[in-house]
């Protein structure tokens, strides 16, 4: 009897500790509902003279909904291009291990928002929210990801990523690539 309740604790604290590795922004778990928001994670970035792009997921639960939210931050001297996202928007991954995954568009038409400023870079911000259904989380939970294609309404960005973002202004190392390997237990 000791003996099970003793494994009992054990399962208990290492389950506690699992879950506590996940950082959200958002979590709700309860009879009515479930709304999980992880806390977004970079992904890739560009940092120029003249421009910057940054770029974010994070991962969201909605009741049974699973899906990756994508964050993408432009600033530059211009005025950055404005990024839309309609039903045919979607992205797409190709993972280490040769096979691709494809999470379409979650939601209604929309376009990133635009900030003019004097004297100061322009920005466009946009956040979009895709699908991943249980062939998508099963891939992309064992392989790594080699690149990705973020499709919107008018044009496509391709982003091959980098093994490890890490300097001294950021407290821990991020690992774009194993980004769903390390969070969508997070989600589960």
């Amino acid at each position: 009897m000791k003996y099970n309740l003793l494994l009992a604790l054990l399962f208990m604290y290492c389950l506690g500790a699992a879950q506590s590795s996940c950082d959200y922004k958002i979590n709700v778990d309860t009879q009515q509902e479930v709304f999980q928001l992880t806390q977004e994670s970079l992904i890739d970035f560009t940092v120029g003279e003249k421009k910057t792009i940054f770029v974010y997921f994070s991962l969201m639960k909605q009741d049974s909904v699973k899906s990756v939210v994508l964050s993408i931050s432009l600033n530059s001297q211009e005025i950055p291009p404005l990024i839309c996202y309609d039903k045919k928007s979607r992205l797409s991954f190709k993972l280490e291990d040769g096979t691709y995954v494809s999470a379409p568009y979650l939601g209604v038409d929309v376009c990133a928002r635009q900030t003019k400023a004097e004297n100061t870079m322009h920005n466009s911000t946009s956040e979009a929210s895709f699908y991943l259904d249980s062939l998508a989380q099963k891939r992309l939970s064992t392989s790594a990801i080699e690149s990705l294609r973020i499709g919107s309404v008018n044009t496509n960005f391709d982003l091959k990523l980098i093994e490890v973002i890490s300097n001294e202004q950021l407290a821990n190392p991020i690992y774009p690539k194993e980004f769903f390997i390390n969070n969508l237990p997070c989600i589960e």
